[in-house]
């Protein structure tokens, strides 16, 4: 019987040691927590990169947070699951590899009742790359590298670029003039209403957007369903986003407004 008991505690024991060794062989190997990694163990789930995207950080003005002064933007799909934020560490020649990107612990939050989402930041050492994923009817949707720039170029907060006319139908044209950053390639404007609901979220290439005309809109990610025109005498705000190449918001501007 001495010698079943001392069997049984070095079988305890060597699983245990394996335990632990499995561990340290996970915890020395980071590319396992990556982008990458996560695909690959995943097979059943259809990969998309067509995730839309941005960054923003270091704006006075507009989510000011000084604990998270950094923020990741995304929009979640209907009954998606299985939120992720990743990041790359140290310098990185290669933005498109998916095994750079590491996942990190840090919690999510929805913006405008839960049509935008965003992962509130840490001001990083240095500069870096960061993508986002989720799940969703059995895609892995992740988004193209999005650099954060904090360090190198904050988001500017300038409310005063925008100019808001109404037309003969009392709906809004809005424009940015003086938005003429030379990093920026596309302005992201959103309408929302008082409830805080995103009535409209378009894409231009051009510094103006004629609620709700979509002749100069590239890019629309409107909830489907019809675009009602805004109520007379209602309160409104007006979120522009001026975004780079690199999917770094160069410029944010926030304005409220009333419906005639």
């Amino acid at each position: 019987m001495q010698n079943l008991g001392s069997n049984i505690h070095a079988k305890i024991f060597l699983i245990a040691i394996v335990v632990i060794c499995i561990s340290c062989d996970k915890d020395a190997d980071p590319a396992a927590s990556s982008l990458e990694a996560y695909i690959q163990q995943n097979p059943e789930w259809r990969p998309h990169n067509e995730l839309v995207a941005c960054a923003a950080g270091g704006q006075q003005g507009f989510l000011d947070d000084p604990t998270a002064p950094l923020s990741m933007f995304f929009y979640p799909k209907l009954y998606s699951a299985n939120f992720k934020y990743y990041e790359t560490e140290g310098d990185v020649t290669d933005a498109d590899d998916l095994s750079l990107y590491l996942e990190k612990d840090v919690p999510w939050e929805p913006l405008f009742n839960g049509f935008m989402a965003r992962y509130p930041l840490p001001k990083p050492e240095t500069d870096r790359w960061s993508r986002v994923s989720f799940v969703s009817n059995d895609t892995l949707w992740y988004c193209k590298p999005v650099r954060l720039r904090i360090n190198e170029d904050p988001t500017n907060f300038l409310p005063e670029i925008i100019e808001i006319n109404f037309d003969e139908d009392a709906q809004p044209d809005f424009s940015w003039p003086l938005a003429q950053d030379p990093n920026t390639i596309i302005y992201f404007q959103i309408v929302v209403d008082e409830r805080g609901d995103a009535v409209s979220a378009t894409y231009t290439n051009e510094r103006k957007f004629s609620f709700y005309e979509t002749s100069n809109v590239v890019f629309n990610v409107t909830r489907p369903g019809p675009v009602l025109p805004l109520q007379r005498n209602q309160e409104y705000s007006f979120v522009l986003m001026a975004i780079s190449d690199i999917n770094w918001v160069e410029t944010i501007a926030q304005k409220s407004f009333t419906t005639q």
